[in-house]
Formats: C-alpha cells, sequence, structure tokens
C-alpha cells in the first residue's frame, strides 16, 4: 500500500514538472523557449551565483534587522574557590560567586544612526542586487532577440535566394536562346552566388549566437535549441522624448546609487556632529550579585551598582567617572567614586577637524555629480531608444515604397523594358531594408528595457506609466 501510494505521489510530481517547465519537456535531448521570458526564466533557475547572490542579500538583510548587541544587557557569570597553606599558620580557603549585568543607557545616539545605516545598507544592497540581476535577465532576454533576428533574416534571404534562383533560371533560358547576353548571365550568376553565401553565413552565425545562448542560460552547447518567439508584428512606436522630466524623476526618487551616496554623506554628516558633542557622555551601568565564604552552600549575598560616564568625546584630554555603590544586608556599606583623565597631546587636531569638513562637503559634491552623470545617461539613452524607433519607422515607410517599386519593375522586365540584374538588385535593397527594420526594432525594445531598469520598473510597465500621468 505504500509502495502503491509513493508511486503516485512520485507520478504526479513528473506530470507537475512536465508543466511548470514545458520548455525543458520539448523531446529527447531538446530544449524549447516559447518566449524570451522563458529564457530567461530558465537562465535564473540554473544560475547558482544568482541563486546564492540572492541568499547572501538576504541573509544581510536579517542580520541587520537582528543586530542589536550595542541596545542589549550583557551578562556574566563567576566562580572561585582559593585553598592556602601556611606555616605555622592555619590554613585558609574561600569561595566565590559572582554574577553582573552591565547596561548601556546613552550615547548620544551613535548606536542608533550605525544600526539605523547598516539597515539602510543592507536595503539598499538587496535592491542593488535586484538592479544587477534585471540586467541579468536583460542580457539573456537580448541574446534571445539577437536569435531571433537571425532566424528572420535567414528567412528574409532564403526568400531572396528563392526569387534570385527563379530569375537566375529564365535568364539562362533567354541566354540559350540568344535573347540576353552572357556577360549579363553571368553578372546575375555572381549575384545569385553572393546571395547564397550571405543566407549560408547567416546560418552559421545564427548556430553560434545558439551557442552563446546556451551558455549564458546554462545549457549544454550539445543540447538541442528550438526557439518558437518572433518579432511581434503588430509592433509599437512610442517615444519617451516628451517623458523626459517624468522619466527623471523617477531616475532621481529610485536610483539606488543615489540612496547610497546620500546615506553616506547624512551618515558622515552626524558622526561627525555627534563626535564633537564633547558635552555628552557615553552613560552605562552595570549591577552585581556575589556570594563570599568559607564553604557551601554561600548564604551571605553583596549588591553592587556602579555608574560610569564616559566623555570620549574630549580628545585631547578623554574624561571617565565612575561612581559605586554596595550594599549588604539591607545597608549601604560601600560608596567609591573614580575619576580618570588621560592627556593626548595632538598637534594635527585643528588639521583632522578641516579634513574631516572637508570629506563630509565631497561627499555632496559627489552626490551631485552622480546626479549628472545620471541625468546624462537618462537623456542619452532616451534618445538613442527614439532615435532607432524612427530609424525603423524610416525603414517601414521605405520598404512600402520598395515593394511598390518592385511590383512596376516586375512588369518591365517581363515587357523587356528592365535588365533582371536591376531587379535583382531592388530585391536586394528591399531584403536589407527588412533586416535592418528588425534589427532597429530588436534593438529599440533592449533600449527600453534599459530605460526600465534605470527607472526601476518592471519590463514593459514603464509605457503605461508614461500613459497614465
Amino acid at each position: 500500500m505504500k509502495t502503491k501510494r509513493f508511486l503516485t505521489v512520485f507520478i504526479t510530481l513528473l506530470a507537475l514538472t512536465g508543466k511548470l517547465a514545458p520548455e525543458e519537456r520539448a523531446g529527447a535531448g531538446k530544449v524549447l523557449f516559447r518566449s524570451a521570458e522563458d529564457a530567461a526564466d530558465f537562465a535564473a533557475r540554473n544560475s547558482s551565483v544568482w541563486i546564492l547572490r540572492r541568499q547572501e542579500v538576504l541573509q544581510n538583510m536579517k542580520a541587520a534587522k537582528r543586530d542589536l548587541r550595542e541596545f542589549l544587557p550583557g551578562f556574566s557569570f563567576s566562580l572561585n574557590e582559593s585553598d592556602s597553606t601556611a606555616l605555622m599558620a592555619g590554613d585558609s580557603r574561600s569561595k566565590s560567586i559572582q554574577a553582573s549585568v552591565s547596561q548601556k543607557i546613552f550615547d548620544g545616539g551613535k548606536n542608533k544612526l550605525a544600526y539605523d545605516t547598516g539597515r539602510l545598507s543592507s536595503l539598499y544592497a538587496y535592491q542593488e542586487y535586484l538592479g544587477e540581476f534585471r540586467k541579468f535577465r536583460s542580457d539573456i532576454i537580448s541574446q534571445y532577440y539577437s536569435c531571433v533576428t537571425q532566424a528572420e533574416t535567414i528567412r528574409i534571404r532564403e526568400d531572396l535566394a528563392r526569387a534570385a534562383a527563379e530569375q537566375l533560371e529564365i535568364i539562362r533560358w533567354e541566354t540559350d536562346l540568344g535573347l540576353s547576353l552572357e556577360t549579363d548571365y553571368l553578372e546575375y550568376l555572381a549575384s545569385c552566388i553572393a546571395i547564397e553565401y550571405e543566407r549560408d553565413q547567416s546560418l552559421r552565425d545564427l548556430e553560434t549566437r545558439k551557442r552563446r545562448l546556451k551558455d549564458a542560460v546554462g545549457l549544454d552547447r550539445e543540447a538541442e535549441l528550438e526557439i518558437r518567439d518572433g518579432i511581434p508584428g503588430d509592433f509599437e512606436y512610442f517615444y519617451y522624448e516628451p517623458y523626459l522630466e517624468f522619466l527623471w524623476g523617477l531616475v532621481k526618487t529610485g536610483s539606488v546609487e543615489l540612496k547610497k551616496q546620500n546615506l553616506a554623506a547624512q551618515s558622515a554628516q552626524k558622526q561627525l556632529i555627534y563626535s564633537r558633542r564633547w558635552y555628552i557622555p557615553s552613560v552605562g551601568v552595570q549591577g552585581s550579585v556575589s556570594f563570599t565564604g568559607l564553604d557551601y552552600p554561600l548564604t551571605e549575598p553583596r549588591y553592587s551598582l556602579k555608574l560610569s560616564f564616559d566623555f570620549s568625546n574630549l580628545n585631547l584630554m578623554p574624561l571617565g567617572i565612575n561612581p559605586g555603590y554596595g550594599f549588604e544586608r539591607n545597608r549601604l556599606y560601600q560608596v567609591s567614586n573614580g575619576v580618570s583623565a588621560s592627556v593626548s597631546p595632538n598637534p594635527a587636531y585643528p588639521v583632522v577637524r578641516k579634513l574631516e569638513d572637508i570629506s563630509v562637503l565631497q561627499s555632496k559634491i559627489q552626490q551631485t555629480e552622480t546626479e549628472k552623470e545620471l541625468a546624462e545617461g537618462l537623456y542619452d539613452l532616451i534618445i538613442a531608444h527614439d532615435s532607432s524607433l524612427r530609424s525603423a519607422d524610416t525603414s517601414r515607410r521605405m520598404i512600402e515604397v520598395l515593394e511598390k517599386r518592385i511590383e512596376f519593375s516586375r512588369l518591365l522586365v517581363e515587357q523587356g523594358r528592365e535588365k533582371r540584374i536591376d531587379f535583382l538588385n531592388e530585391l536586394i535593397e528591399l531584403s536589407r531594408t527588412k533586416i535592418a527594420l528588425k534589427e532597429q526594432q530588436i534593438q529599440s525594445v533592449a533600449l527600453e528595457r534599459s530605460l526600465e531598469i534605470l527607472t526601476n520598473f518592471p519590463f514593459g510597465g514603464l509605457r503605461h506609466e508614461c500613459l497614465e500621468r
């Protein structure tokens, strides 16, 4: 009975695995990617580097959140036994047990600042990881569409080679009948050979790009890779230049690099302020209980309470004040006061203070420079994206014109009013324009993904956000 249940569960898991990862079940030794997102998901699942990186940043966030050591009390416990002998005197024995607890009460906010800075640093590290992971996925998607573009190029060049071969048969027949010159036939044949070479070269380039994609996603090079998704036919031409100010607002508020530099600048400023408040001490308290006697059980407790006032911000002469109180049998039996100070001459102290001020100013200037670099990078990216779209739109309109011209040229060729080699050159120009259109469209899509990474938007969401504003 247990065996049957185990087999049922095992078969169910296999079925679920097949449903969850259909791109890996397209046949023996074959991997099928239905879309660019499938390829990126497959790469993410098979990348040990990114899996471990994610675990690392998540654990760092947990560690920073739980790092409360400076706010929690410290406990200590000690046990001592002593036996001694002496000549001409009796032996002596003593036993003692002591337990103490210490707690820092106030430090001017230094530990709170360090804790908050650590938590925010770990959060920004996680956000930085997310940005780098999205770049990794974007690279996979770019390589995927590189294969798609090459496949489209092959299809276009195969159509061109097929049309050229048909015209070659006709011109060969015309040459045999004396209707065309031998030189025209040879010129046309040389063009056909060049077209076939470019088609074959495209096939080899596709295999090279597939090998790179396999390496990127973690597949064996011997695995058979099949790509189903193509370039969308209903390509939309959306320009981001009118939304430049809106996009800059998104970048400025969402940039992890700016957040990190702002945190560093604010932290340095606050640390500098705290370090110069020489009149504010760090205050701590320590309480202890001790038992002393000759033998167990020890039943005479003594209690002590000590305070500490540490003026460590006095750079030239750090000062410490330590009052203490002792209690035994419900009475105060001891009062102590201690003051310690050390003189540390430092002729460079004024220079050090000046350097600290300069460092804070430099961090603020660096933040401003980073903002300028981000603004320039955003502008360049938007211009490159929109220029790529305009080039694609120009190619699209040229294709419409070339296709109409080819229809007229076909009639002229049939009437003998145009050379077939000229008609072939028109076909070559049309195929090159179609290839350029696909490459420009894919380039604009890749640049749009870069914009989404820069603005911290999910892929496909930035365009909708611009339209909704």
